[in-house]
């Protein structure tokens, strides 16, 4: 994994802050009292989410942790992914496998399935996948399609 910079992993707790939050809080972490993902009662390791926030929203370290790991892995998949001519080109690219097998693993660690955001089916592992980022009308996005979807869609405009 790569070495983030403090304006990076700001950035990242700010994307975690405001964008992987429950539709609904239970009372107990809506009072910050309990971690937002687990409802796990806050201790003193706690980590405090967006504290510029009307409402005191904490996390415990574990669920924090395996978002943090989550989003910097889907990160050096996509920087690996625009820069590499081979995955530009839709060819089978091992280095990009090996980001997208890792950042798979942190996905499992806070339940998110990966799936294709355009033809919503699983993602094999015998295929060519690439990571996606958008800014929708409320909230920044990050997800996966098949290449194949991909070069489908564009091909049909």
């Amino acid at each position: 994994m790569i070495t983030q910079a403090p304006e990076v992993l700001y950035d990242v707790h700010e994307c975690l802050s405001w964008y992987e939050m429950p539709g609904r809080l239970p009372a107990a972490a809506l009072a910050g009292e309990a971690c937002v993902w687990c409802t796990r009662p806050a201790d003193a390791t706690a980590v405090e989410l967006a504290p510029s926030a009307a409402l005191r929203r904490l996390a415990c370290q574990r669920c924090y942790a395996a978002r943090l790991a989550w989003y910097l892995t889907w990160a050096d998949w996509h920087t690996h992914f625009t820069a590499c001519t081979a995955c530009q080109q839709r060819q089978t690219c091992y280095v990009a496998h090996g980001h997208r097998l890792l950042h798979e693993q942190t996905a499992q660690a806070i339940g998110k399935t990966p799936e294709c955001l355009v033809c919503p089916a699983p993602l094999l592992a015998t295929e060519l996948v690439a990571p996606l980022c958008w800014e929708g009308n409320t909230r920044f996005n990050v997800g996966y399609a098949h290449l194949r979807c991909l070069t489908a869609r564009a091909s049909t405009r």
